[in-house]
């Protein structure tokens, strides 16, 4: 019985929230990625006139997340941070990418549970909550210059978030003679509130606080406790706890409130200092440039680690690729590979099976990014050895397929075409999900769109099927991946079997046949980076 891989979970997933800009609706981006842009046919579709129809993209490969800028004259921006053209940059929960008159920040890869929820306020919030006027409680105070400081030594110092919530909480309990102090972030639907850090961090679990302060500083305003009124019925939490004295104070990044700054003061501990507020403003704004300055070294940490992977990953594909130009006693062909934003999946080698048969083998593998680089080096190296074990091509695609299937991902499979040249002239191939291969004589193009047997590792118990043909002593076989055909130009037309057609019938050798085609993919995509992995390669008959 055949049996179907699972699919991937349905948790597998990043979400993007609009922080900033006209109403959008928050999205979830699946593994298989999304374009973002004014076109309707984008996944993540954003109306405005400074959005490209094809903008960015967000794809997922090797256990990552990326960003892609596509090209757009008004750019791409991840973390105030310019996104380089054609460049994949690595994204994190947390991260704000610009588009436009937006703002999207990203959200967790699966559903996920805040934590501590802060206790819920009953008093009225109008009579009991005021906004703070800092001018007036003494802001930029003679004596409170050293603290300040000292806080920004602590905050440049800080290595991550926990490090920096710590830093900034110490400085703020000791210049404002609040007991306590908390930095907290209310999440998307303000049902509970994920706590940054506590002061003091005595290893218990952290204090219960004003829920109410929190979400109106949240809105970008700074808010204390009004003082109390006789007539005025306080909230339990706050009874119940002695609260007499509460601040919360925004922390703003690039005008987003990124976190908030809650500190009060319960039962006879002392009255706060008469110009807590302004200290608190001005740690705050601190705190805010600390950690923007955090985020970008994050960033550009993520993407150094991310290009010294994909260097790594070219290189291993560099010495498995066959060299591009070669005419020996066994077989004339050409090669042309070229990665696209990430290191490539598509596969190519020349394998000298006996004096008089040689196979060829293109292939491409699902995904991008180093994950997929990774399977066509093992796909390669392991179809390399069934070659050898078997007289068919098809026995050696079955066993590959075996091979994928027992230990790939339920995502990962390859589309792959295996030919044998023969001496006598004969050409035995299986085409496995790959469709895209010409072959070209005296009179024409003949195009074989169409595959003949299943992908490799996507469906157990499959049957390969070896076609055999006869082909002509200046026959030439033209193979390439799907980057080719699918390449789009500036209105998102492709470039097609139909273009591939009318270069091949004007040229007349395995190099023509290659440059002449890459060309005009070339042409065709306006000059700029191609969009997807693309390799083309022409093999001519093997001489007798």
């Amino acid at each position: 019985m055949e049996q179907s891989k699972q699919s991937e979970p349905v948790s597998s997933m990043l979400r993007l929230i609009g922080v900033r800009g006209p109403q959008v609706s928050p999205v979830e981006v699946t593994r298989s990625g999304g374009v973002i842009g004014r076109s309707s046919g984008c996944e993540v579709q954003l109306v405005d006139a400074t959005i490209s129809r094809r903008h960015a993209e967000i794809t997922h490969a090797g256990g990552r997340w990326l960003l892609s800028d596509l090209g757009g004259a008004n750019g791409t921006w991840l973390n105030d941070v310019r996104v380089e053209s054609g460049a994949a940059v690595p994204l994190a929960p947390g991260d704000r990418i610009g588009i436009g008159p937006w703002v999207l920040q990203v959200g967790t890869w699966a559903p996920t549970t805040f934590a501590l929820a802060g206790a819920e306020d009953s008093f009225a919030e109008a009579a009991n909550i005021r906004a703070v006027d800092v001018a007036a409680s003494g802001r930029g105070a003679h004596h409170r210059l050293q603290l300040i400081i000292d806080c920004a030594g602590r905050l440049n110092g800080a290595a991550n978030e926990q490090a920096l919530a710590q830093a900034l909480l110490q400085s703020v309990v000791e210049g404002t003679g609040y007991g306590r102090a908390a930095l907290v972030r209310i999440a998307g639907d303000e049902e509970a509130v994920e706590i940054l850090g506590t002061w003091p961090d005595d290893g218990k679990q952290a204090d219960q606080f004003s829920r109410t302060l929190v979400i109106r500083a949240s809105a970008g305003e700074m808010v204390t406790l009004a003082e109390k009124q006789a007539d005025v019925t306080w909230g339990q939490s706050i009874a119940e706890l002695e609260i007499h004295s509460a601040l919360c104070c925004p922390i703003l990044v690039d005008d987003l409130v990124a976190a908030c700054l809650y500190l009060d003061a319960r039962g006879s501990e002392q009255e706060v200092a008469a110009d807590a507020a302004g200290f608190c403003e001005a740690v705050s704004q601190l705190a805010g440039l600390a950690m923007a300055n955090m985020s970008r070294r994050l960033m550009e940490a993520r993407k150094k680690e991310l290009d010294e992977d994909i260097a790594a990953a070219r290189e291993a594909q560099e010495l498995m690729i066959p060299l591009q130009h070669k005419e020996s006693a066994a077989i004339p062909y050409a090669v042309e590979f070229h990665p696209g934003r990430v290191a490539s999946g598509d596969l190519f080698d020349v394998v000298q099976l006996s004096d008089d048969r040689v196979a060829v083998i293109l292939g491409d593998v699902s995904g991008k990014g180093v994950g997929a680089a990774i399977l066509m080096a093992a796909a390669q190296a392991y179809l390399h050895a069934a070659l050898g074990r078997h007289a068919s091509p098809a026995d050696a695609v079955a066993d590959l397929d075996k091979y994928v299937i027992a230990r790939s991902a339920p995502n990962r499979f390859l589309t792959l075409w295996v030919g044998v040249f023969s001496a006598d002239g004969s050409l035995t191939y299986v085409d496995a999900g790959h469709g895209y291969w010409m072959h070209c004589h005296d009179g024409g193009v003949t195009v074989h769109s169409a595959a003949s047997s299943p992908l490799v590792g996507a469906i157990e118990g499959v049957a390969f099927e070896a076609v055999r043909v006869e082909l002509a002593k200046c026959d030439r076989v033209v193979l390439m991946t799907d980057g080719v055909p699918e390449q789009p130009n500036s209105t998102g037309e492709q470039f097609g079997l139909e273009h591939i057609e009318e270069v091949l019938i004007r040229t007349r050798s395995v190099e023509e046949d290659v440059e002449e085609l890459l060309a005009a993919v070339r042409s065709w995509a306006g000059g700029g980076p191609l969009s997807d992995d693309t390799t083309v390669a022409s093999v001519g008959m093997m001489n007798s």
